[in-house]
């Protein structure tokens, strides 16, 4: 129209109308059942994701936060009576996305570590989901005290035993005994499969315990190692769990007489692989632990990412064998500060999906590094308790992600619709001016 400026004056309340409406149904869910104020989360997850700034959303979820006692386990590796590398086996979820909550408590475990002890830390998954997210980074330092405690007093033992590696149907698992301790590192691959449950782990530890209870402590670990679309997470009451626990207990008890031997171990860590979060790794990078028992020569590596492409395990663990070690296994810590920054169909990249023939190079560099690093030592279990950590609890992330999905309907709706009639008012006032 001519009279431009008029008709921009008009219009303008009419399009700012159509967002308003917009913005408050999109609200409408979060507010209906979580009492959480739908706009301000919005807002909060702008900062997060335009500016890596946590510090709103996790206010915001606050006030939904379920209070949980949750497990760690750690492995100490000992030359002259001091720590040369640590196994810490967090059953905090590193969730839920970019940095907010425990998205990057992995790698600020190494960083704490390294920073106390000056050693590295060979990080792994414990049996958990988005239950065991915790709101806020802000309660990291009541999992770095429990480290710390475990750490410091964990006795250690010259001989010990595997890993052993056992080949169940649908799960694996590797199985490595120290004293009476012992801790079993799970795998699907081939298989698709998301987290497992705590309570999953829980349940096989519980059947440890009644069949098997000269063993003082177990620690189980995914290896998180396997993943596509349609990958879900083996929750309690699924035919899979009973299946994970039984594949946990037999491996065991497979396993549990074979001779133990002097241990050796090599670790080495490099956070600086040329690999970026947008190609799935952290700041974490790829922990490389050589250990050699009269089992062999195995390299474990823990990769600071969020599961991994199909195959790329079975490669990686092929271009090992082929430098040189009996056996090998690759697991990711979970993290998920991978999450959420790329376009890919799951909002994040796996490990092997981008770079892959530079992460496995990179992997056999560093554990040939951990390789001649390789000496005599003692190691040790510790098990210990993180206590009234925040999180979001079964309740809290089951509905929080109901409503996200019901929001992103509504928004599909009033979308289309509010823009529509918007349109059509733009036009009919087009044509009168």
């Amino acid at each position: 129209p001519e009279n431009g400026w008029l008709y921009f004056l008009i219009t303008l309340p009419i399009i700012a109308l159509a967002v308003h409406n917009i913005f408050r149904s999109v609200s409408m869910p979060f507010e209906r059942d979580l009492g959480i104020n739908g706009p301000a989360l919005l807002r909060g997850f702008g900062y997060e994701y335009l500016c890596d700034n946590p510090e709103p959303f996790e206010q915001l979820m606050a006030e939904i936060a379920h209070t949980q006692d949750i497990p760690i386990d750690v492995c100490v590796f000992q030359k002259d009576n001091r720590p040369i590398g640590v196994i810490v086996n967090l059953y905090i979820h590193p969730g839920p996305f970019k940095t907010i909550g425990s998205s990057t408590l992995p790698s600020a475990v190494m960083k704490h570590v390294r920073e106390k002890y000056g050693v590295p830390t060979f990080v792994t998954h414990g049996t958990c989901t988005h239950h065991q997210n915790l709101i806020t980074q802000k309660d990291f330092p009541k999992v770095f005290a429990e480290i710390d405690q475990l750490i410091e007093k964990a006795q250690g033992y010259e001989s010990a035993s595997g890993p052993h590696f056992v080949d169940g149907d649908r799960f694996k698992a590797w199985t490595f005994f120290v004293n009476d301790k012992v801790m079993v590192l799970t795998t699907s691959a081939p298989h698709f499969t998301d987290d497992i449950a705590l309570e999953v782990g829980r349940q096989a530890m519980a059947k440890i315990n009644d069949e098997l209870p000269q063993f003082s402590g177990v620690s189980i670990a995914d290896c998180h190692n396997c993943i596509d679309d349609d990958a879900v997470s083996v929750m309690p009451g699924d035919p899979e769990a009973d299946e994970y626990v039984g594949t946990v207990l037999n491996a065991i008890k497979q396993t549990k007489d074979r001779p133990m031997g002097r241990i050796s171990i090599g670790i080495a860590q490099e956070t600086t692989t040329g690999i970026t979060r947008k190609e799935g790794i952290g700041p974490g990078g790829i922990t490389a632990l050589v250990v050699q028992t009269n089992t062999g020569l195995t390299a474990l590596i823990s990769i600071d990412g969020n599961n991994m492409e199909p195959g790329m395990r079975e490669e990686t663990q092929q271009a090992l064998i082929n430098a040189g070690f009996s056996a090998a296994e690759v697991m990711t810590t979970d993290t998920h500060i991978v999450n959420a920054i790329s376009l890919s169909s799951k909002g994040y990249p796996p490990v092997g999906r981008y770079q892959r023939d530079a992460i496995i190079i990179k992997v056999v560099e560093i554990a040939k590094r951990a390789w001649e690093q390789l000496a005599p030592v003692k190691a040790g279990f510790e098990f210990g308790t993180v206590k009234e950590l925040r999180t979001y609890g079964e309740k809290g992330f089951d509905i929080l992600t109901k409503d996200i999905a019901e929001a992103a309907g509504i928004a599909k709706r009033v979308g289309v619709r509010s823009s529509g009639i918007a349109l059509l008012i733009a036009v009919i006032i087009a044509g009168l001016i």
